[in-house]
């Protein structure tokens, strides 16, 4: 009987011994934000650009009333239409003309394409899809099949039923009592119509959107409130609760929030950083989200509530249902799996009497010439700085300024001028990439630099000169790589650098260089497609880099010089 008993035992021991060891570990674990990777994003336009490519390339060859697509269909010139069907049932296609349908039409079958601005006013409209190259408006009453994209903005008015997926490449407004899937625009106005003057920014401290996003964490936290707050007024750090989270009014939160339950903002409330709720997520009048959203309940803002900023691109998604009240703004891409709601207006300030004004919205005006207030806001932009910001012309960076972000002006493609200061030390990866039209970036022999980083410079297209001061040590993977204006290189005697990347110089119409003794590593393809350099200079302890053997190669001029002995050296320092 004994052994009986202990066999019993032991074997309820070891049934519980994992449970035991799994609750002390979840227990005692600390919890971690999770990791977004938005280097690997998808084109929340994918439809419309798809389709209008299609028609783009074959418009040329159509004829007889017949287009090829993925197969040939019949299509409705509306340039030339004098009469359209009630229902009809071909592709419309407009291409010198704005697009507005006749009243008689009550449903389009197939997609609509509109090389110019596009209008569908008419109530109760029921179409399947439409793509516009220019500005396009929906009116009241409107049903959308699929999905709706405009190369420009999109405005859309009342009670609409917005199909899969509706996106504009600048700007999008929704107005009330809507039902949506998915939304994606640089600016997303809800709740509102194309004239509303209101900005996301009015009402908000100015610090929010220069704070960076604080990474140390408090755990089990419930409510964040002015007992947590330092001594600016912000609670700086990040938030992993098993808890209901509740941020109290008006408070700053510069890190994250993750919550294994739901998460409330109360009026005023601001979170610089991400949002992930399992349960449902709730934005009060007037607070603000400037990262990302993801709940797998729902998500609901009341009036002014806003996520994301300006010139940045976040997203909203909810597993289940997305609710916006009024007068809301997200900058990016919205998604529910359930049902998407704008609601509508309150019963006081409707007037059925009046007739809409229809109208288009207008392309948000983009930023061109940037200054900073102060060095504190240079030093504490967000982490996506400047990058891909499509009319930016010149920047003035601040003295004091030691260095220029990774990416900070990534994709600038227009910016002419960057006034780097006197104090700048690294010029990070990709910093300048892409900006083609970049002439003028100051003289880099005044500045202490003792790196430019991977790609910095590439595509500088304008450039034509770099002096290079005596501390800098590192030239990154293909820092200089297609500036193709860039012809003069130089380096002072006293030179201190150490290593060329590959593809450094890839592609630049350099005739002659010269590098100091203490030059160690010289990447592969360094000067790969320089067809007019002539002649290259380096110690002797280069040879065998990658980078000089391609040279030799090639038959370009290499002088490979000796290098004096260290103890020679100290020896003629000494007397």
């Amino acid at each position: 009987m004994r052994t009986i008993w202990i066999l019993t035992a032991c074997f309820i021991v070891l049934l519980l011994a994992p449970i035991v060891f799994a609750a002390i570990y979840y227990k005692k674990r600390k919890g971690q934000i999770l990791h977004i990777d938005q280097n690997k994003v998808r084109d929340a336009r994918f439809f419309g650009k798809s389709f209008s490519a299609m028609v783009r390339n074959n418009l040329d060859t159509a004829a007889d009333g017949k287009i090829r697509l993925s197969r040939e269909e019949e299509f409705l010139d509306a340039d030339t239409a004098e009469e359209y069907e009630e229902v009809e049932e071909k592709i419309v296609i407009a291409r010198t003309r704005p697009f507005c349908p006749p009243e008689e039409v009550r449903v389009f079958e197939k997609e609509i394409y509109s090389a110019q601005d596009a209008a569908l006013l008419n109530q109760k409209t029921e179409l399947r899809a439409l793509y516009c190259e220019k500005k396009a408006v929906i009116g009241n009453d409107v049903m959308i099949d699929r999905w709706v994209d405009s190369a420009d903005t999109l405005a859309i008015y009342d009670n609409c039923n917005l199909g899969i997926s509706v996106s504009a490449a600048n700007a999008l407004s929704v107005g009330h009592n809507c039902i949506f899937r998915r939304m994606y625009a640089p600016v997303i106005r809800i709740g509102q119509y194309p004239d509303s003057d209101l900005t996301p920014e009015a009402g908000k401290d100015p610090r929010i959107y220069y704070l960076p996003v604080q990474m140390n964490k408090e755990n089990n936290v419930r409510y964040i409130n002015k007992e947590r707050i330092n001594e600016e007024g912000i609670v700086d750090f990040s938030v992993i609760s098993p808890h209901k989270v509740t941020v109290t009014e008006g408070l700053i939160v510069q890190g994250d929030i993750r919550s294994h339950k739901n998460v409330r903002l109360c009026d005023d409330a601001v979170v610089c950083g991400n949002i992930f709720a399992e349960g449902d997520i709730w934005l009060g009048r007037n607070a603000t989200v400037l990262g990302n959203m993801f709940s797998q309940g729902s998500i609901y803002f009341e009036e002014r509530a806003s996520a994301g900023q300006r010139g940045k691109i976040c997203s909203v998604i909810a597993r289940e249902d997305i609710t916006f009240e009024r007068d809301n703004f997200v900058f990016g891409y919205v998604s529910c799996e359930r049902n998407g709601t704008t609601l509508e207006l309150p019963k006081e300030e409707q007037d059925e009497t009046k007739l809409p004004d229809y109208r288009t919205l207008d392309t948000p005006v983009g930023l061109k010439h940037l200054t900073f207030n102060s060095l504190y806001d240079f030093e504490h932009v967000d982490w996506q700085g400047y990058r891909k910001e499509k009319e930016l012309e010149d920047v003035l960076i601040p003295a004091g300024a030691a260095m220029i972000q990774k990416s900070m002006f990534f994709d600038c493609r227009v910016l002419r001028e960057a006034v780097l200061p006197d104090t700048v030390e690294v010029v990070d990866d990709y910093a300048f990439a892409d900006c083609f039209e970049l002439k003028e970036i100051g003289d880099f022999s005044r500045m202490p630099l003792t790196r430019i980083g991977t790609s910095a410079f590439e595509n500088c297209r304008l450039l034509r000169r770099a002096d290079f001061p005596a501390g800098l040590k590192v030239l990154g993977g293909a820092a200089f790589a297609g500036c193709t204006s860039l012809r003069s290189v130089t380096f002072p005697e006293d030179s201190e650098l150490v290593q060329v990347g590959p593809h450094c110089f890839r592609g630049c119409p350099i005739t002659e260089l010269w590098f100091p003794d203490t030059l160690e590593f010289v990447g592969v393809s360094a000067f790969m497609d320089c067809a007019e350099l002539r002649r290259v200079s380096v110690p002797e302890t280069c040879a065998e880099q990658e980078g000089i053997k391609d040279l030799l190669e090639r038959g370009v001029e290499v002088e490979l010089r000796p290098v004096p002995e260290k103890e020679e050296e100290e020896r003629a320092e000494d007397a």
